[in-house]
């Protein structure tokens, strides 16, 4: 459990370095979504906060999911237990291979952008599809999984939190 969660540290990490050391590089205006259908591009003044808001976002997830997989322990029968962790630490290193593509892409600002955002894509489609394979022996609903008001406000604290970064991009983000 120790080396994995260096290596989950690791990962979450990286993406505040890559953008961190990237960032003067960076171009003056950067977009705040990445959606390639659409006609428009909604974009803001280059800002540390607007740079390392997905990763940052990304963190957030990543804390949600390892608060709950400590609850694992709520689980008594063993199969079940193991799988209901499996989910969540799948998704943990999901959330943070995404984190990891999307600083790479953010950073990269060239040709490779396009293969990096396709490794983010398959990063999240991949670790959901592992995520329900590695979880089909705790099938929902879960009525051993007991959150404590703490862990409950915790998670709706960081929820808030996460809503709170994506209105403010939105709200001040312009078309390029």
């Amino acid at each position: 459990m120790k080396s994995t969660s260096v290596a989950l540290c690791l990962l979450f990490l990286a993406p505040f370095l890559v953008l961190g050391v990237s960032y003067p590089t960076l171009p003056t205006e950067m977009p705040v979504l990445r959606i390639p259908i659409l006609h428009w591009i909604p974009v803001q003044s280059k800002s540390l906060l607007l740079v390392l808001r997905v990763p940052f976002m990304n963190l957030i997830h990543g804390v949600m999911a390892a608060i709950m997989v400590s609850h694992a322990s709520d689980f008594k029968d063993s199969d079940r237990r193991s799988a209901y962790r499996n989910v969540f630490l799948t998704l943990l290193f999901a959330i943070a291979f995404k984190s990891d593509f999307e600083a790479l892409g953010l950073s990269a600002q060239s040709s490779s952008e396009p293969w990096l955002t396709y490794g983010a894509l398959t990063s999240v489609l991949g670790g959901v599809g592992l995520a329900v394979g590695r979880g089909r022996k705790a099938r929902l609903p879960w009525p051993e999984l007991h959150l404590g008001l703490r862990d409950t406000t915790f998670l709706i604290v960081l929820f808030s939190g996460y809503l709170a970064i994506v209105s403010w991009s939105l709200v001040g983000a312009h078309q390029r």
